[in-house]
């Protein structure tokens, strides 16, 4: 840490966060009183966090939601990009407040003059240090950036933002491959640089799809130990329901939960009463197919390729994909249906095909029995690959037993290349 970034604080008192949750906690009055000024975040998310998407968590105890990751040099230079995203001079509705804006990006120039563009409508801006696939790497943003210049790159770019911007500066940063250790070092940095507020996804940029496993919310814990009392901290990893929030918030003494996978496929789940220990892990909430007619209700308010929507029609399939995902397994023929949606009429079509689906079934849907489906996916997929491995070394031992010097096999012989993802 360099002294003149240690002589930076940040433009923002530490109780910034709990002061903008009290203002707008009259939107959730079935909220539990003990997490009125705790932050239950949807996430940042491409293709998925459209206006009409996080209207619709926000009726289920979400109080504060972001945009979705934002080009910030296309947002700047292309018209069009930008009125996917955004209406200009107007910014989004008041009942989707309070919002964080995110954009990612590496130059601090391009990044400040699509920030100026919102900084008034939303309540922060975000840097995106979180995504991991490879377009992120080939753009120099998301979990890379954290990299790039030893963290040089986005500690000016932090600084560069907190003295131009009056609104609140905040970044999205996963663990460094070179560990938590490493880590820290550049979380205070960027604490010094001014940042009002960190969200740590508690797993590496190699932790994902079928390599992700739990997120780790004891090295959440250490960044809240190190710089929690001079900005909030929020946690991100590894959440499906409410027991989770309560387990992770007593863990990592964070300032709030960010949920991504499990709130994109059942918005009720994390963050209310459903599908818990305390509801013996039956769901209490609407149908899945309630969450694909609301939605839908929603797209109409809020059009497609409107200020908000981002990805338009694209957005919407992937939306009705995942509520409906565990409908889709057994029915290719609703599948198509979602694929082949366009228009608004055909999104409608596509879920009337489920709602008769549930009218036929004997005794009727049961709603109870609804469990995550999408969410789980690269965990079934682990799941059923191990249980494929352990057959296999119970019959290779069986063999060996009846024919002593029977050759040892490799599993990358036998099982092929996908065991190389494990």
């Amino acid at each position: 840490m360099t002294t003149s970034e240690s002589n930076n604080t940040c433009k923002f008192e530490r109780d910034w966060l709990r002061n903008l949750l009290e203002k707008y906690e009259h939107n959730h009055p079935n909220m539990s009183p003990n997490l009125k000024t705790t932050a239950l975040v949807s996430a940042p998310m491409v293709d998925a966090s459209d206006l009409p998407y996080r209207l619709l968590t926000r009726r289920y105890n979400t109080n504060l939601c972001f945009t979705p990751m934002i080009h910030a040099k296309m947002f700047t230079e292309k018209p069009g990009y930008r009125r996917k995203f955004w209406k200009e001079n107007l910014g989004m509705p008041p009942e989707d407040r309070p919002l964080i804006a995110q954009f990612c990006g590496h130059d601090k120039d391009i990044l400040l003059k699509a920030m100026k563009v919102v900084e008034h409508q939303v309540d922060a801006v975000d840097i995106n240090c979180g995504c991991p696939q490879q377009i992120a790497k080939r753009g120099r943003y998301g979990a890379y950036l954290m990299e790039e210049e030893g963290g040089d790159r986005i500690v000016n770019i932090v600084k560069h933002l907190t003295a131009n911007l009056s609104c609140p500066v905040t970044v999205k940063l996963r663990v460094l491959p070179s560990g938590i250790e490493d880590s820290l070092v550049l979380y205070e940095r960027l604490v010094d640089a001014g940042a009002a507020m960190l969200t740590i996804h508690g797993r590496t940029r190699e932790e994902r799809q079928r390599k992700t496993g739990a997120a780790n919310w004891e090295h959440i814990r250490q960044v809240v130990d190190l710089v929690g009392h001079r900005v909030p901290v929020i946690a991100n990893g590894s959440i499906s329901n409410m027991d989770d929030v309560r387990e992770c918030l007593q863990v990592t003494g964070a300032d709030g939960i960010m949920s991504s996978e499990a709130i994109l496929e059942y918005p009720p789940m994390p963050f209310t009463e459903t599908n818990v220990e305390s509801t013996n892990y039956k769901r209490i909430g609407p149908s899945r197919l309630q969450m694909a007619q609301d939605y839908l209700e929603l797209c109409k308010q809020y059009m497609p390729n409107d200020g908000g929507q981002g990805s338009g029609y694209k957005c919407i399939r992937a939306h009705l994909h995942r509520f409906l995902h565990a409908d889709l397994q057994a029915h290719s023929e609703i599948r198509d249906a979602i694929i082949g949606a366009f228009t608004m009429e055909e999104c409608e079509k596509a879920i009337a095909m489920v709602k008769e689906l549930y009218e036929k079934e004997e005794g009727g849907h049961d709603v109870s029995e609804e469990r995550l489906s999408w969410y789980i996916r690269h965990r079934t997929s682990w799941e059923n690959e191990e249980k494929k491995r352990e057959a296999y070394i119970e019959e290779k031992k069986e063999n060996e037993e009846e024919e002593e010097g029977c050759p040892v096999m490799c599993f990358g012989e036998v099982c092929g290349e996908d065991d190389g993802d494990y």
